[in-house]
């Protein structure tokens, strides 16, 4: 394994020589925003946050059609795979059925996204904006484990929204899906925007952090190579941040660390204090960030914000709304150790006394070694003025309240992650 201090990372952020010479080769003339004649082409539709993401974009009244691109052996596995995840996660409508959704059996992995000529030519050819949210998530895993994955596919997408400009002569824009955790949870309440860390304050053991810091870099020098070129920039950055449950009904990532942290404290009934117990912990319910990523994209397609200087279009999907550690416990019902040492010890003698079968098992076992050494951490960035720049946008941050809670503890309960209340 090669050591992150041994990369070079702004070399790792080039774009490719040959596909920066052809950033301004495509006529740009007035942007007219996205409708039903056109089409967008999403990556990662089968995962959590795409799923609610495509559940979104099928119901934008008058919106463009979908063109998904999944992972599987025929395009009618793929319809399969796309189906079979929007009911698991409850939001399958008719919309599903209707032409507006096509589903491309294809691989982010390969060149072109393993799509031949022709099925570009024949389902591609109204593309005007790429959703690039495909990634291989591992927190655990080094950087060079993920870079294929994360850093070479958006430079694939880069690429086949490129060729898709080159064969239809108009633009394509590529909105490409990050995390909030290149802003390394710091509040930055007065802050135009939540900027990105540097990369030597990022966990060198979080290759995948590191990989998505290293996209966004690249995304800023493919605008930069577009702008230079004549041309305007037309690649966005999203960054989703710890993402909860659907608002309505509750419908989470069971396994998400946030979600292992609140059924953990219910089920031992205490929670550990932090250094900062006004520290925001950040609850982006999806459909919130589903519904941004996609409405912004669009707009931003549709040259809703066009842009004289070369800058690049960056939205962090974390919620500035959510309510601090502290309230947010009481909200729960749930009282705070004495020390952080009293509530691991409380912890550590639960996890001995758990039977092997136990119903309602605690998840913080799997956490318990990262818990040892350092306290949990949580944090939002709540920049009042990208908050309101999302409000303007349409998608203001959502206020967590005592009901959206109780739908996240109901739900809890449906999973049986945790005992239904009497």
């Amino acid at each position: 394994a090669v050591a992150a201090a041994a990369y070079d990372w702004e070399a790792e952020a080039a774009v490719p020589p040959e596909l920066a010479a052809g950033m301004g080769g495509v006529p740009f003339g007035p942007a007219v925003p996205l409708g039903e004649a056109d089409a967008l082409l999403l990556t990662g539709a089968t995962g959590f946050l795409g799923t609610h993401l495509l559940a979104s974009l099928l119901a934008a009244d008058k919106g463009p059609a979908v063109v998904c691109v999944v992972r599987a052996a025929s395009d009618a596995a793929a319809a399969g795979r796309v189906s079979a995840a929007l009911r698991a996660r409850g939001v399958w409508s008719d919309a599903a059925r209707s032409p507006k959704l096509r589903c491309l059996a294809g691989d982010v992995t390969l060149p072109g996204f393993g799509l031949s000529d022709g099925v570009v030519a024949a389902s591609l050819a109204s593309v005007r904006l790429v959703i690039h949210n495909a990634a291989a998530v591992n927190h655990a895993t080094a950087y060079a484990g993920l870079k294929e994955a994360n850093v070479g596919s958006l430079v694939r997408a880069i690429r086949l929204a490129h060729g898709l400009e080159a064969a239809n002569r108009k633009p394509v824009h590529v909105a490409f899906v990050s995390t909030a955790g290149v802003c390394g949870r710091r509040a930055c309440h007065d802050a135009p925007a939540p900027p990105r860390i540097e990369m030597a304050a990022v966990d060198g053991a979080n290759g995948y952090v590191q990989g998505k810091w290293v996209a966004e870099r690249l995304i800023e020098n493919a605008n930069a190579a577009a702008r230079s070129a004549g041309a305007p920039a037309r690649y966005s950055i999203f960054r989703p941040g710890a993402i909860s449950g659907h608002s309505v009904t509750g419908d989470c990532n069971i396994g998400d660390s946030l979600n292992r942290y609140l059924v953990g404290f219910r089920l031992l009934g205490l929670a550990p204090p932090l250094p900062d117990m006004r520290v925001r912990v950040d609850m982006s319910p999806v459909d919130w960030v589903a519904g941004a990523i996609g409405g912004i994209a669009t707009q931003e397609a549709g040259g809703a914000a066009p842009r004289e200087r070369c800058e690049t279009p960056c939205f962090t999907l974390d919620n500035g709304a959510s309510l601090p550690y502290e309230d947010l416990l009481t909200e729960l019902d749930v009282p705070v150790a004495p020390s952080y040492e009293a509530w691991l010890a409380e912890l550590q003698a639960a996890l001995e006394a758990e039977p092997e079968a136990a119903p309602h098992p605690n998840p913080l076992r799997g956490l318990l070694g990262a818990l040892k050494a350092a306290p949990p951490s949580f944090g939002s960035t709540g920049s009042k003025a990208h908050m309101a720049h999302l409000a303007e946008r349409g998608h203001p941050c959502p206020t967590v309240t005592p009901a959206l809670l109780r739908t996240y503890l109901r739900r809890f309960e449906e999973e049986g992650a945790l005992p239904r209340a009497a």
